[in-house]
């Protein structure tokens, strides 16, 4: 294994020196991003040949001394681990990579011990959801996850223990996020409802509400809301079951995805899972996952013609995105003890978001655009009628909490 890295670590030290992008970032950093972006391909062969085209490096020259035995190692069982290794490191990667002298090279990889590994398998099944949930991707689907590469945005991945023993790193959309987008739009529609005009940028009610139904709120000591609230669901450790009960009757939307007041947190109603698209490693269909992912290229022009220095100062950007006509599958649990307002609460959302019919990040690019499809969901009209005839009851219970802080529009 240790022959087949040292191969692997020529061909990338010969990549890094005859890169012919040059920027104003450290030259080890730079790399370091291009290698996460790169290893989002299947093989390590793809991986060296996307990096190469990510750097503008020609690496015709490295095949007279190097190629041969790379080509060779990348078809044995070695290949999976060290690629496995490259991508749990990429900053040691490319530290290594840019050490000026052999010496050092061939000192630092025999400091490394790389376990061999299991190659593929499939995930254990989702199971099934009292409401499944079907999305079909009708342009690309951007969702980005916490790694940084750059101006590249990677999808986001789930690591996952296959049936072989292997860790697979697989695409999927975060319930979270869903519930996030369900959530906003049922909140403009809330504040519709009661007459108040929706605004993120001049909140028509008190911040600390306008938090409570577009983010869930903040656990905050000694914040207005936790005053607001202290009166009407207890405070210092008491629970008036009263007011809480009032609170879910009151204000069903928020009761049903749940929120943190001041110090206290209701809980939701309901469970949201992941969104897995069909592929064979999530063992809900048949192509490889690497198959439905694609790179989407961004730019941000610049007008502006008068740079005495004849800079440009445009933006490019990449995002890794699944590709239109991907099918995902999740759902959504409503809890027993939800009553039967908050499950129209949950019915409306998914009307919501089915006509919205946006998920992801870029939407105004473009991204994201997808048809919503849902088995067994709640009648919405039971939400619907309790709005329309008992507005004037719930901006007075709101406005008694301070939470309204300006004038129906």
């Amino acid at each position: 294994m240790k022959e087949f890295l040292f191969t692997v670590f020529s061909v990338l030290r010969f990549i890094y020196a005859h890169s012919n992008i040059h920027g104003k970032r450290n030259g080890t950093e730079f790399f370091a991003d291009r290698l996460v972006q790169a290893s989002t391909e299947k093989t390590i062969l793809a991986f060296v040949e996307k990096l190469s085209k990510l750097v503008d490096a020609d690496i015709g020259a490295i095949w007279e001394s190097q190629g041969v035995e790379f080509l060779k190692g990348c078809g044995t069982k070695e290949a999976v681990p060290v690629y496995q290794w490259i991508r749990r490191y990429p900053r040691i990667v490319a530290m290594v990579s840019a050490l000026p002298r052999q010496e050092q090279v061939i000192e630092a990889l025999d400091s490394i011990t790389i376990e061999p590994s299991e190659e593929g398998g499939r995930a254990l099944p989702q199971g099934q959801f009292e409401i499944p949930i079907t999305i079909t991707t009708l342009s690309p689907l951007a969702h980005g996850g916490d790694t940084k590469a750059g101006n590249a945005t990677v999808f986001r991945r789930m690591q996952v223990l296959s049936d072989t023993g292997a860790t697979l790193s697989l695409p999927f959309y975060s319930g979270n996020a869903f519930r996030g987008q369900m959530r906003d739009l049922l909140a403009d529609d809330f504040l519709r409802a009661l007459n108040i005009r929706p605004s993120k940028t001049r909140p028509p009610v008190a911040l600390w509400f306008f938090h409570t139904l577009y983010a869930g709120g903040a656990l905050e000591e000694n914040s207005a809301a936790s005053k607001a609230f202290g009166k009407l669901l207890g405070a210092n450790g008491a629970i008036k079951a009263e007011g809480i009960y009032q609170f879910r009757d009151t204000l069903p939307m928020v009761s049903a995805l749940g929120c943190s007041l001041g110090n206290r947190i209701i809980e939701g109603r309901a469970n949201f899972g992941d969104f897995r698209p069909e592929c064979e490693e999530w063992s809900n269909g048949t192509i490889k996952a690497s198959e439905l992912m694609t790179w989407e290229f961004l730019t941000r022009r610049e007008d502006f013609e008068g740079h005495e220095d004849g800079e440009n100062k445009s933006m490019i950007a990449n995002t890794e995105c699944l590709k239109t006509g991907v099918k995902l599958h999740g759902g959504v649990d409503i809890r027993g003890h939800a009553s039967e307002l908050e499950r129209s609460v949950i019915g409306k959302g998914l009307s919501l978001l089915a006509e919205h019919g946006v998920l992801g990040a870029d939407s105004r690019r473009g991204f994201g655009k997808v048809n919503i499809e849902t088995e067994g969901a709640p009648d919405k009209t039971l939400y619907e009628t309790y709005l329309a005839e008992n507005k004037e009851s719930i901006r007075k219970y709101l406005e008694a909490l301070g939470a309204v802080c300006t004038p129906s529009t």
